[in-house]
C-alpha cells in the first residue's frame, strides 16, 4: 500500500499510485460488468483518489495516468487480452485464465508497455510487480513479472 507522509510524494510514487488505481478500477468493471469508462475514472478520481486506510493517507495518483489506464485499457481491450493470452506460457497445454484480479494487473501493465513507448519498460514491470504484491503474498508478483517481460520482449524489441 503506498501511503503518504508529511512531505509531498515524487512523481514515481503518484505514478505507482495511478497504476495502483487502475488496476483497482479495471478489476471493478470486470467483476461488476461497468462500461463506461469515463464514470468509472470520474468515481476513482472522484472518491478513491487519495482515501484513507486504518488512518494513512493513500498517496494521490497522478491523474492524466490513472485517466490514460482507464480509457486505454477498455478501449483496447480485447487486443490487450489477446495479448496476455500469447505471452502467459503453457503452450501445448491448457492453461486456467488469470482471475479477474490479476488479469487487470495484467491488462494494465500490457496496455503501458504496448502504447507508453516513452516509458522505461523496468519502471512499468516493477510497478506492476509492486501492485501485484500490494493484493497477493504468493507466486503471483512473479507470474506478473514473467508476463509482463514476456509482452515486453514482444512490444519492446
Amino acid at each position: 500500500m503506498m501511503t503518504q507522509d508529511s512531505h509531498t510524494p515524487s512523481a514515481s510514487a503518484k505514478n505507482r499510485a495511478a497504476r495502483l488505481l487502475a488496476v483497482q478500477a479495471i478489476y471493478q468493471r470486470e467483476v461488476n460488468g461497468i462500461e463506461d469508462a469515463a464514470s468509472l475514472a470520474a468515481e476513482y478520481m472522484a472518491h478513491r483518489a487519495g482515501m484513507e486506510i486504518d488512518g494513512e493517507k493513500l498517496v494521490e495518483p497522478e491523474p492524466d495516468l490513472l485517466k490514460t489506464l482507464i480509457f486505454g485499457v477498455i478501449e483496447k481491450e480485447e487486443d490487450l487480452r489477446d495479448i496476455v493470452q500469447k505471452n502467459r506460457g503453457g503452450e501445448g497445454e491448457e492453461v486456467k485464465a488469470p482471475e479477474p484480479l490479476m488479469m487487470a494487473c495484467l491488462l494494465c501493465g500490457s496496455y503501458e508497455l504496448v502504447f507508453s513507448q516513452d516509458v522505461d519498460f523496468p519502471i512499468i514491470i516493477s510497478d506492476y510487480v509492486e501492485v501485484a504484491k500490494a493484493f497477493y503474498e504468493g507466486r503471483e508478483p512473479g507470474l506478473v513479472n514473467a508476463i509482463l517481460d514476456s509482452v515486453r520482449k514482444v512490444a519492446r524489441d
